[in-house]
């Protein structure tokens, strides 16, 4: 069985709530739902009592959830005891666009700070980064948004101004037929339709900055970028910043959990703390 059912019943039990229990695992609730009723057939029984405004656990499920609680907590002690026969090494969990606007600085930082420390990186959905975090199967995790659990500390890393360029091309008016929009956040889009409405559509959608830069550099075009990147560097062609998105910022958060049980790791978490609250 996939402990990731056992998992999700456990936080359905703790919510009370599938709506909840979803936005803390980063799943839809059709997702939540699908986990439960496969959990239900599996164990060919009812777990929960569902009411309009209320869930309320079964006997069975009232049986289940020790079951459940000590199953996972096994599992993941067992992860942490073979981790710790290996080397000293870090996992840094990323998602697609922290990854590719910030994680080439942290490693660097790491390299330079702890060489005794082998580090492997990993890009992950929301989903799995929330999850792989919680599970200690990661011990650094990097997103544009702060991870929502009350076990996790979220600290902010870097604070990014984006702006409107116009890429290679005669800049005549912004054109949704040129433009390519990378998923920067709902922020972000809200402020960008708000000064270019005609940009809800777009020739090119995708939530990777790499892949928005290769279009960009093969086709022209328009697109929301960092300001304070070299744009016309990392391009290699005329590159013009048309306007900035005002009280627009993709922020970058490292989410590590509040107890912290690997030896050394706090060192290595507090050599991300800066006075002014931003590491670089």
């Amino acid at each position: 069985m996939d402990t990731r059912f056992l998992t999700t019943f456990i936080e359905v039990v703790n919510t009370r709530h599938f709506g909840k229990a979803a936005e803390n695992l980063y799943l839809t609730q059709s997702a939540v739902s699908a986990r439960i009723k496969l959990l239900e057939e599996y164990f060919q029984t009812t777990l929960f009592i569902r009411h309009r405004n209320s869930i309320q656990l079964t006997p069975a499920g009232e049986k289940l959830l020790p079951y459940a609680r000590q199953l996972c907590q096994t599992l993941n002690q067992a992860k942490q005891e073979l981790q710790a026969q290996s080397a000293e090494y870090l996992v840094c969990g990323a998602t697609q666009l922290s990854a590719e606007v910030s994680l080439s600085g942290v490693l660097g930082h790491l390299h330079s700070n702890f060489p005794q420390w082998s580090v492997k990186a990993e890009v992950l959905s929301m989903d799995n980064l929330s999850r792989q975090l919680h599970e200690r199967v990661i011990d650094l995790a990097f997103s544009t948004e702060p991870l929502k659990s009350e076990e996790v500390v979220s600290q902010e890393l870097r604070r990014l101004t984006l702006g409107v360029y116009c890429v290679n091309l005669p800049f005549e008016q912004v054109d949704a037929k040129q433009f390519v929009s990378v998923d920067w956040g709902s922020k972000a889009k809200d402020a960008l339709l708000a000064q270019y409405p005609q940009l809800r559509d777009a020739k090119l959608r995708t939530n990777s900055l790499h892949l928005a830069l290769a279009t960009l550099r093969t086709e022209g075009g328009f697109a929301v970028l960092p300001v304070e990147e070299d744009m016309s560097a990392q391009l290699g062609m005329e590159v013009r910043l048309v306007a900035p998105l005002h009280d627009v910022k993709l922020q970058i958060y490292l989410n590590t959990m509040k107890a912290v049980r690997r030896m050394g790791l706090k060192e290595v978490i507090d050599s991300f703390s800066w006075p002014d609250g931003i590491f670089f």
